[in-house]
């Protein structure tokens, strides 16, 4: 017995467009999902191997410990419980990375979703559609941070250590630390440690500059591109508007990724000085 083939109907089609209310909804509701793995996900997926690192307190403990073994060992090579807890940064920011580029995907999906709902059917559209749009590049800033701390964990550890403590000898590292940094001919400005932590700080800013830097020329082409598109042609006032506000969106992108990636060229050109202001002055 044979069946007839399954095909879609005319309003099938239709509604599988992607300014549907459907696709629209299941793109918010993967943007929630999203949102709620980014919080819950690395803790989850982590807690077999690193149960222990996902409380902050004992995340902290662990972190003074280690860099007071690390600073007293004398060599650039990390000792085993540092190496754990950098493994164990790099994987949770890996995680993000995943999470956050699936983000951007949803959301800019999103966005073009409510901009054509905007053209087609009501203009208060353009209030969510701008929120879908701002939402694409915070998720975009988040993906950055996120880079950068995967591509260099160690560093990204740092802020992490407790600004007061009453440990003495996590107290007394961090200021030969800071003696060293301060002036170079304090007995600790040559330690191994202390050098070796240098060179990460400027890696993980070079990252941040590289990264930025892509984004920034891509968040300015397509300002170009949207101005020029609003420039040309017999345009109704709908699509004047989206592209005025996207024109403008990717425009403040570029200019504050640029600013991001000068601050980070800056600091990693001065890696004592941004060393010196996350372990305390």
């Amino acid at each position: 017995m044979r069946f007839p083939p399954i095909t879609a109907t005319g309003s099938d089609r239709r509604n599988l467009r992607l300014h549907s209310t459907s696709v629209i909804g299941l793109l918010l509701v993967a943007g929630a999902a999203l949102g709620t793995a980014f919080v819950l996900a690395p803790a989850a997926l982590l807690e077999p191997a690193f149960g222990a690192y996902n409380n902050d307190a004992t995340r902290q403990d662990a972190l003074g410990r280690a860099l007071v073994e690390y600073w007293r060992s004398g060599t650039t090579a990390f000792p085993a419980d540092l190496t754990t807890l950098v493994d164990y940064w790099f994987q949770w920011h890996a995680i993000k990375v995943v999470i956050s580029t699936a983000s951007v995907v949803v959301f800019a999906l999103l966005a073009t979703a409510l901009w054509r709902r905007y053209l087609r059917v009501r203009p208060w559209y353009a209030v969510v559609a701008t929120a879908a749009t701002v939402s694409t590049v915070l998720a975009t800033g988040v993906l950055l941070l996120n880079i950068q701390a995967t591509a260099v964990p160690l560093v990204a550890l740092l802020p992490l250590l407790p600004g007061r403590t009453t440990d003495g000898q996590l107290a007394q590292t961090v200021s030969e630390m800071r003696d060293g940094l301060a002036a170079s001919a304090s007995p600790h400005a040559g330690s191994p440690a202390l050098t070796a932590l240098l060179g990460e700080v400027e890696r993980y800013h070079w990252v941040t500059v590289a990264v930025a830097a892509t984004l920034m020329v891509a968040a300015a082409l397509a300002s170009v591109h949207v101005w020029k598109r609003r420039a040309g042609g017999d345009l109704s006032a709908r699509v004047r508007f989206m592209h005025s506000t996207l024109g403008v969106i990717t425009a403040l992108t570029a200019c504050l990724l640029l600013l991001m990636a000068v601050a980070s060229a800056l600091s990693a050109l001065d890696p004592a000085t941004w060393l010196l202001g996350v372990i305390g002055s």
